[in-house]
């Protein structure tokens, strides 16, 4: 179906994983794709293969104010108009307690937090008449204890509770604001962290998955549905994406 014709919609960290399903989902559904990332190399490979046309690729770091601004004034120079926007852009990190430093924290926060919130106030300010659907991307981790991962939930965790309230605060301009929480998901950023633990670690993991792990694809279904106008009276929640990880 092409839910997305005439649509165009920004989607940091387009390069992989989840960003890179998405982009391709959208796609497929007729939007015309702005692909932001960090390699500009990856971006034009990305941006040569999705199907359609209209695709638009910007290396920049989403977690950077003064390139996100410069993003926003290209966009408004190029003449182009935002109605969505799913902010994939982010890291994982796996750090015990006494071994993590403030810096570790920091870090999260800018890649996890202040990239979605830099893109959303640029994405408000590009936004079509009639509104626009942003999606940020939380984690189930933020829902469930997992040792280990205290800075990378917090920050997934902050993601969700802000949601919330830029969701309040931009509704009166028609632009809603969600979140999806997935579980783990078999993406290369997974696998990064799955590579460092034993079998036995990994399938204890699997195992708290009532439907084992999912898909990048899996997931970009998910957001497919919240950026399409199917989910229209929806803003300020928090999907979770996660074969059951949390309902247990």
């Amino acid at each position: 179906m092409r839910l997305f014709e005439g649509k165009t919609v920004l989607i940091t960290g387009a390069t992989s994983g989840i960003g890179l399903a998405t982009a391709r989902r959208l796609a497929e559904g007729g939007a015309a794709i702005v692909c932001s990332a960090r390699s500009r190399e990856r971006l034009d490979r990305v941006v040569a293969e999705l199907p359609g046309e209209g695709h638009l690729s910007l290396a920049f770091d989403a977690g950077r104010e003064e390139e996100v601004i410069n993003v926003g004034n290209t966009l408004k120079t190029a003449g182009r108009v935002l109605h969505g926007a799913v902010m994939c852009a982010g890291q994982h990190s796996l750090r015990p307690l006494q071994l993590s430093k403030a810096t570790h924290f920091e870090s999260s926060f800018a890649a996890n937090v202040l990239s979605a919130f830099l893109c959303t106030k640029m994405t408000a300010k590009l936004a079509a008449k009639d509104g626009a659907s942003i999606v940020w991307l939380s984690s189930a981790a933020a829902l469930v204890g997992s040792a280990g991962e205290a800075a990378y939930a917090a920050s997934k965790g902050a993601l969700i509770a802000a949601c919330r309230s830029i969701a309040t605060e931009l509704a009166p301009k028609g632009i809603r604001v969600n979140a999806v929480a997935p579980g783990v998901v078999e993406t290369p950023m997974a696998e990064s962290w799955l590579s460092r633990m034993s079998s036995e670690q990994r399938e204890a993991i699997r195992a708290r998955h009532l439907l084992g792990f999912g898909s990048a694809e899996d997931v970009a279904s998910a957001i497919a549905f919240l950026i399409s106008h199917e989910s229209r009276w929806i803003t300020g929640s928090c999907l979770t994406v996660d074969g059951g990880l949390t309902c247990h």
